[in-house]
C-alpha cells in the first residue's frame, strides 16, 4: 500500500491540483488559496504617504527594516507625499499586486475621509486594517518664557477673556487642530485657531511667542522642550510618556476625556487575502515586541501598539466616530 505522506504521493497530489487550477477544474478561490502559501513572492512595497525625513518616515523605515526578515522579504519603503496622506492612500487601495501595504495615519485614514468629500477611496470599502503599529501621545506646548506654568492656570487665563488666547496647528483639519478643539471643548474654553502650513512653522511661532500654545504631536517637540525652547504643560493621554515623564497627562489635570495624537498602522488593499493579512500582522507584532524596537519607538516619544486586524479595524472604526463628531462640532475645513 502507497504511504499517502510519502514524497512520491504528495508530488503526485501537487501536480494534479496544478492541473487543476490551470484547466479551470478549481474554483478561483482554491487557486488563490494555492499561491497564498508561498507568499510574499516578490519585493514588499510599503508606501509611506509622508515626505523623507520626517517622524512618520522615520518610523516605517526602523520597523519596514525588521519586518522584511521576519516576512522573508525585502520591504521597500517608497515616499508618496502629498493631500494629508490621501494620495498615498489611494495608491494602495488600487494596487492590485498583492505585495503592497501602506504604512497611513490618523489623518488619512480618519480625519480627511470625515470632513470633504474629495477622497477617491473609502477607508472602509477599498482598504484593509493590518496592524496598529504606533501612538504617538500630543503634548501641551507653549514659549519657554510663557507666564503659563501650568495647564490650569493656561485654561484659567482663557476662561478668564474668551478667545483672547490663540493655538497654532499644523493646518486646517490635522490633528493638532482636533486635539486643541477637543481640549477646549473639554475644558469649556475659547481659544482662536491659527493654522499654519506644517508643524515646523507653527512650532517656531509658539517658541517665538508669536502664538500663544500648540498641541503637538510628542516627536516634534521633544528636542524643544529639552533645551528649554518649549514649556510642557500637560501629554495627551492616560500614562506619562518615556522622554516627558516629568509632564503630568491631561488625565491628571483633571481631564480625563482629553486624549489625542497621532497613530500609525498598516493597512493593505481591500482584496489582500485574509491570510496574508494575518501573516503580516503576526511578523509586526513580532517586530514590535522585540526590546530594541520598543526602545527606539518610546525614545521617540511615542508608544509601541501591536494587536489583531479585527482590533485595529475596530479602533479605526471607533476613532472616526470620535474625531469625524468633534470635526463637525467645531465646524473643520480643510484647507
Amino acid at each position: 500500500m502507497t504511504n499517502p505522506q510519502s514524497p512520491a504521493r504528495r508530488r503526485a497530489v501537487s501536480a494534479l491540483l496544478a492541473s487543476l487550477i490551470v484547466c479551470g477544474g478549481l474554483p478561483l478561490s482554491s487557486a488563490v488559496q494555492a499561491q497564498q502559501v508561498s507568499w510574499p513572492r516578490q519585493p514588499i512595497r510599503l508606501i509611506v504617504p509622508f515626505a523623507p525625513g520626517g517622524p512618520a518616515d522615520a518610523l516605517a523605515r526602523f520597523i519596514s527594516a525588521r519586518l522584511g526578515p521576519e516576512l522573508g522579504q525585502t520591504v521597500i519603503v517608497e515616499n508618496r507625499a502629498g493631500a494629508g496622506g490621501t494620495l498615498g492612500a489611494a495608491e494602495v487601495a488600487k494596487a492590485s499586486d498583492g505585495h503592497t501595504i501602506l504604512f497611513s495615519s490618523t489623518g488619512a485614514l480618519v480625519i480627511i475621509p470625515a470632513i470633504t468629500k474629495n477622497v477617491n477611496y473609502n477607508p472602509d470599502r477599498d482598504l484593509v486594517a493590518v496592524g496598529l503599529a504606533v501612538n504617538t501621545p500630543q503634548v501641551v506646548v507653549v514659549a519657554a518664557k510663557s507666564p503659563y506654568t501650568s495647564l490650569s492656570s493656561l485654561l484659567a487665563a482663557a476662561k478668564a477673556k474668551p478667545d483672547t488666547l490663540n493655538f497654532a496647528s499644523a493646518g486646517n483639519g490635522t490633528t493638532t487642530q482636533l486635539g486643541a478643539e477637543l481640549l477646549k471643548r473639554s475644558a469649556g474654553v475659547s481659544i482662536t485657531h491659527i493654522p499654519y502650513r506644517g508643524a515646523a512653522p507653527a512650532i517656531a511661532d509658539v517658541i517665538g511667542g508669536t502664538v500663544d500654545m500648540m498641541v503637538a504631536d510628542a516627536p516634534a517637540v521633544s528636542a524643544f522642550i529639552a533645551d528649554n525652547r518649549l514649556r510642557a504643560l500637560a501629554v495627551t493621554s492616560s500614562n506619562r510618556i518615556a522622554t516627558l515623564p516629568q509632564v503630568p497627562t491631561t488625565n491628571e489635570e483633571g481631564l480625563p476625556d482629553v486624549i489625542s495624537g497621532t497613530w500609525y498602522g498598516i493597512m493593505g488593499p481591500a482584496q489582500l487575502p485574509k491570510d496574508v493579512v494575518e501573516k503580516i500582522n503576526a511578523a509586526l507584532n513580532r517586530v514590535l515586541r522585540a526590546p530594541e524596537v520598543d526602545a527606539f519607538i518610546k525614545g521617540q516619544g511615542a508608544d509601541p501598539m501591536g494587536g489583531t486586524p479585527q482590533e485595529f479595524a475596530i479602533f479605526i472604526r471607533n476613532e472616526s466616530q470620535k474625531w469625524g463628531k468633534l470635526a463637525k462640532q467645531a465646524g473643520v475645513r480643510m484647507d
